[in-house]
């Protein structure tokens, strides 16, 4: 990248790098006589110095930090966000070569993770990554969520749709919706929607996937919620390439705020993949003995595919006791988890959903369930909540750091 493409700051660096070892400060000031930068700023030490170095002085385009000198290098990038302007990049460098790691911090948004030892090459390419995130050619950094339920007919859809609605109408988000049960998913049909084959499309030749493709099999519920969905013929047996997830995640993130998977109960490969990607993986369960045991077992294949995904176990018809109910102080103790949410079982919920093809918040926007689901929604967005900065483009966030969207 030439140096006329940043923009001149009045006072303070071009690019500042803090940095904990004199290997990686011999890389920076090559890196800078490439990129032909005179005013580039070295200094001893990792984010403690890279923290104070912001209070004292004007903002650089480009923050080099080392995360040797932490122990929480996610918190402690966290707590230097409110110093860094939107259109910052910034690159972290150290020595744990961790993927979970990088995939933590490129989810907050940091340009780049960049292991020790570093050259000016690898400097360089991840400064043209950024580049590209900054002009628009990178796809945002939308939150993945992945519902899936315990057992048949606890109501995953009705909660996913739910969610959806609140994240779209009530935060003012834009959501993509996806039902991933090409035989026999319900999404549309519960949100007076008609799908047609074009998701199946998709996931079957992901090659071709772009957003034309995409945008011909989405259904909208509202300008804010976009809605994917199939109902194929039974004797149809979809072949589900690989790579069909990535492909399609990556062509909704350009968009979306957030990407909801309502997954089947089959754990076939692309299910497995959706989770491994997911920023917060939820399970479904009504409050019987069956589905206790289910949610253990998902719980815990789900923190192998994704651990550092937030996990939540929501339960749903709670106090319906024709499920074979165990009452939630007994579920809990079966499970050895508690419920992060516990949505009351309404009998009008179904009748007024299925009568009017709307979400449930939209059908009874006063009941008990809606308050609960609502509350979901709002502890999804609620790691968007602290008025921090992000080093993310601002014309990709309108209104909340977009780098903390996914560090749930």
């Amino acid at each position: 990248m030439a140096s006329d493409e940043l923009t001149p700051l009045a006072t303070g660096p071009r690019l500042l790098a803090c940095l904990g070892d004199p290997a990686s400060a011999q890389a920076i000031r090559e890196f800078a006589a490439a990129q032909r930068w005179r005013n580039a700023a070295i200094v001893e030490g990792g984010v403690v110095s890279a923290h104070g170095q912001l209070q004292q002085q004007a903002a650089p385009n480009l923050l080099i930090v080392d995360i040797d000198d932490t122990d929480d290098p996610v918190q402690a990038l966290y707590a230097l966000a409110e110093l860094c302007p939107p259109e910052m990049s910034v690159i972290a460098i150290g020595k744990r070569n961790d993927l979970n790691l990088y995939r933590d911090l490129i989810e907050l948004g940091v340009t780049d993770y960049l292991p020790k030892p570093i050259t000016a090459a690898m400097l360089e390419r991840a400064l043209r990554r950024g580049k590209r995130g900054h002009g628009g050619d990178e796809p945002s950094k939308a939150q993945i969520i992945t519902m899936m339920g315990a057992r048949g007919g606890v109501g995953t859809t009705t909660v996913a749709a739910g969610l959806a609605w609140c994240l779209s109408h009530l935060h003012h988000r834009s959501v993509a919706l996806v039902d991933l049960d090409l035989h026999f998913g319900n999404l549309a049909l519960s949100l007076d929607l008609v799908p047609g084959p074009g998701l199946r499309e998709a996931l079957e030749y992901p090659a071709r996937m772009d957003a034309r493709l995409l945008g011909s099999a989405i259904l909208h519920e509202s300008p804010q919620l976009s809605v994917l969905a199939a109902e194929e013929p039974l004797i149809d047996l979809p072949q589900v390439a690989p790579g069909a997830a990535d492909a399609m995640v990556s062509v909704l993130r350009s968009d979306c705020d957030f990407i909801i998977l309502d997954l089947p109960r089959h754990l076939d490969d692309i299910v497995r993949r959706t989770i491994t990607i997911a920023s917060s993986v939820a399970v479904v369960t009504d409050l019987s003995l069956a589905a206790a045991r289910d949610t253990l077992r998902l719980v815990e294949f789900n923190r192998v595919l994704s651990p550092t995904a937030k996990h939540l176990v929501v339960g749903n018809q709670v106090g319906a006791p024709h499920r074979g109910e165990v009452g939630r102080t007994e579920f809990e103790r079966v499970v050895g988890l508690s419920l992060d949410f516990a949505i009351p079982f309404e009998p009008q919920t179904a009748l007024t959903t299925s009568s009017t093809g709307t979400a449930l918040p939209a059908a009874l926007r006063n009941s008990k369930a809606t308050a609960e689901i609502a509350a979901l929604a709002q502890q999804i967005c609620g790691v968007e909540a602290p008025q921090k900065r992000s080093f993310l483009p601002s014309k990709l966030l309108p209104s909340l750091p977009g780098w903390l969207k996914r560090s749930a």
